[in-house]
């Protein structure tokens, strides 16, 4: 089987294919080397109101209704008084942002280095 598959691949076809095996492992590698340091940003009406850690569970009120919840280095909003329920009904999200456009509110996560998502 070993002779047959020698006969089918040239020296080129090789060459390729360890070019392939390689870049698949280093951008594996790179993958795994990205800092897991996740920050969760709150914005209300276009000012910063909260920065920390996503890893650090805690329950941030902005009023009364309003409620945004960071677990297990996720976040939701847990509770808003919008009417259409968009933001509640977005669930959890560990990379991906949450706006609540009646309110005014983003939940942006970012990286400790850099930006996952760029506003403005």
């Amino acid at each position: 089987m070993i002779k047959q598959i020698k006969k089918l691949l040239t020296p080129a076809d090789i060459m390729l294919i360890a070019i392939l095996l390689f870049l698949s492992l280093l951008s594996l590698y790179a993958i795994s080397a990205q800092s897991s340091e996740k920050q969760v940003e709150i914005r209300h009406h276009d000012e910063i109101i909260y920065s920390g850690n996503i890893k650090i569970d805690k329950i941030i009120e902005i009023e009364k209704d309003i409620a945004i919840k960071v677990k297990d280095g996720k976040v939701r909003m847990q509770k808003s008084n919008c009417p259409k329920q968009y933001c509640v009904k977005q669930g959890w999200s560990n990379n991906l942002p949450i706006i609540c456009v009646p309110n005014e509110i983003a939940i942006i996560i970012k990286d400790q280095d850099r930006d996952i998502l760029i506003t403005k």
